[in-house]
């Protein structure tokens, strides 16, 4: 079996949570261990909520195995939804989220070594037991986690021929450990990266978007770049690799994306963002009289942006905000705004959105040269947002204080895009000065303008 070494006997503690050694176990998962072990079947924890657990974060993927069989497992649990059946894995729907449970088969501790051996990476291949709390780390884990560093289990390259998107989880482990990868396991990536175009394509977005809520950003794009994982899933990056830009700018347009993701705040849609919000200058980019100009390269960018995440699958409704966010993100020269112009970027954004552009903007100056000035300015920016907010200015066309219907009996219109067109203007008009948003004044105004074409 390899060394164990005890951490602690299982101890239920007050409330919804368990204590099993450094563990404290949801109330949900602990039942389900529970379940497993009263049926006569021998059950662990396993991954990452054991590396995490010892590196004393919380962990957030709850991952069991057990000797009980797929049929067994089916059998004990009301929900179970089949997700890797080629490698015995199920998840066991608890109502509070979805446990992976995988069948080791049916020699206990010695099929737990064979699953264990068959794991990416050796602070991922721990197991701790339930009840007796012992800890099984037959491939030294615990070292590699005391070493911070990451080396696969066994031979390298098979760990990645078994599943090409370890390639990628190296990236993603790196960045939200900030741990530096073994030299070997390094090497075998890189050999293997171009098997990435064989995974499913949600498979790479789920690593891609954990990794970009990553603490250490930068160490995970830079293992992305070494093993040639960034040209399979996001090569649009790797053209601004030495493209270089203005006086304005610190760094060539690769190196500002990946600060500007790094200075923006965890939140998934904000980093997206940042991620997207230059992917366009490469390729919009020319030189007069010396100095390189990026004319509309937001829209392009948003674009771009609506490809490669659409490419990723990801909810069309995240799609059109991370677009928002890309096309908004140029600020500079605020202070010249009048309230008309602060109203139509909140109508444009939308309130809920304006928080995630205001702290791209802050991201997206972080590596400008005058970097300070532009926050000081976006301070002042966010304050007249504010104060318009708190106004209760009308924003949308639900706002305005006329409808549809009054439109229509107004200019004696039938249903149809125009009516829409009509209110649309009004609202333009309304943005200007919110003190027209008055019915009298509105139904004067969109007669005066007459029925569009």
């Amino acid at each position: 079996m390899g060394p164990e070494e005890s951490i602690e006997r299982a101890i239920p503690v007050t409330g919804q949570m368990h204590r099993l050694g450094p563990l404290r176990v949801p109330e949900d998962v602990w039942r389900l261990m529970e379940r497993l072990h009263r049926s006569g079947h021998w059950v662990w924890l396993v991954g990452g909520a054991v590396r995490d657990a010892l590196l004393g974060k919380p962990p957030h993927d709850w991952d069991l195995a057990t000797d009980a069989g797929i049929q067994r497992v089916t059998a004990l649990f009301a929900r179970v939804v089949p997700v890797g059946l080629r490698h015995g894995t199920v998840q066991v729907l608890t109502g509070e989220r979805a446990v992976e449970v995988t069948a080791v088969g049916p020699e206990g501790a010695a099929g737990l070594a064979v699953d264990l051996a068959r794991r990416d990476f050796t602070v991922n291949a721990m197991a701790v037991a339930y009840p007796d709390g012992l800890l099984h780390d037959p491939h030294n884990g615990r070292k590699d986690l005391a070493a911070r560093r990451l080396r696969a289990v066994g031979t390298a390259r098979d760990r990645f021929l078994d599943d090409p998107l370890r390639v990628l989880r190296l990236a993603r482990l790196v960045a939200q450990l900030g741990f530096r990868v073994e030299r070997g396991t390094l090497r075998a990536a890189a050999g293997e990266s171009l098997r990435l175009r064989q995974v499913a394509v949600e498979r790479i977005r789920d690593e891609m978007l954990k990794m970009l809520v990553g603490e250490e950003i930068r160490a995970g794009f830079a293992v992305c770049r070494r093993t040639g994982a960034m040209r399979q899933v996001l090569p649009e990056l790797l053209e601004g690799v030495r493209r270089k830009q203005n006086s304005f700018h610190r760094f060539d347009i690769y190196r500002h994306i990946v600060e500007t993701v790094a200075a923006a705040p965890r939140r998934e849609r904000v980093r997206l963002a940042a991620l997207l919000h230059d992917i366009a200058k490469p390729r919009v980019r020319f030189r007069r009289g010396g100095v390189f100009h990026f004319y509309g390269h937001e829209n392009r960018s948003a674009e771009m942006a609506g490809e490669i995440l659409r490419r990723w699958r990801l909810p069309e409704k995240t799609v059109a905000q991370v677009q928002i966010l890309v096309r908004n993100h140029m600020l500079s020269g605020t202070e010249r705004w009048g309230d008309a112009a602060i109203r139509r970027l909140i109508a444009r954004t939308g309130p809920e959105l304006i928080p995630d552009l205001l702290d791209l903007a802050r991201a997206d100056c972080s590596t400008h040269t005058q970097a300070d000035e532009l926050v000081r300015e976006f301070d002042r920016l966010e304050h007249r947002i504010r104060e318009q907010l708190e106004n209760k200015v009308p924003l949308a066309v639900s706002d305005l204080a006329i409808d549809g219907r009054e439109v229509m009996t107004a200019l004696d219109l039938k249903p149809g895009p125009a009516v829409g067109r009509i209110l649309q203007a009004a609202r333009a008009w309304v943005l200007e000065d919110p003190q027209n948003n008055r019915r009298d004044q509105l139904l004067t105004w969109i007669k005066l303008q007459g029925s569009p074409r």
